[in-house]
């Protein structure tokens, strides 16, 4: 009997945990990488907002899944913008190594840069035009474009 209630309590829980879905927008692209938003990861929490963005290289072996996800906090109301950490995954996409920054400078948001691009789609709610991408993987399985 207790088996079948660790059993049904182990069932619930993973029941309980929804998966983390992705909906990666690619905002930038330079010759060698491009810039990825992930905006179902945004989440407001008072004043600051977070969202992931990607970089993942635009060449590259097949099957190699090999990216960073950065965290940035952007404050809509001022314009203000700073990064929280850097999570890297190695070839097979699993996380290889994570970089977390706390308390770095606030910075302005400057016309035609990455992070006005950020605050655009943290804010405003700019979306980019399709394709978008449910994972990383399926970005680099359909030919990094």
């Amino acid at each position: 009997m207790k088996y079948l209630a660790l059993s049904l309590a182990v069932l619930a829980a993973g029941a309980a945990t929804p998966a983390a879905a992705e909906n990666w927008h690619p905002f930038s692209r330079s010759q060698n990488n491009v810039f990825m938003a992930d905006v179902d990861s945004i989440v407001a929490n008072g004043d600051i907002t977070t969202v992931h963005v990607a970089t993942a290289p635009r060449t590259g072996t097949p099957g190699d899944y090999s990216h960073s996800v950065e965290t940035y906090e952007i404050q809509c109301a001022t314009g203000k913008w700073r990064t929280a950490g850097v999570i890297e995954y190695g070839p097979d996409g699993a996380e290889a190594d994570r970089y977390p920054e706390e308390g770095a400078a606030w910075e302005d948001v400057r016309p035609n840069t990455s992070p006005q691009f950020l605050n655009d789609i943290v804010c405003k709610g700019t979306r980019a035009q399709p394709p978008t991408w449910p994972n990383i993987k399926a970005f680099v399985d359909a030919g990094r474009n």
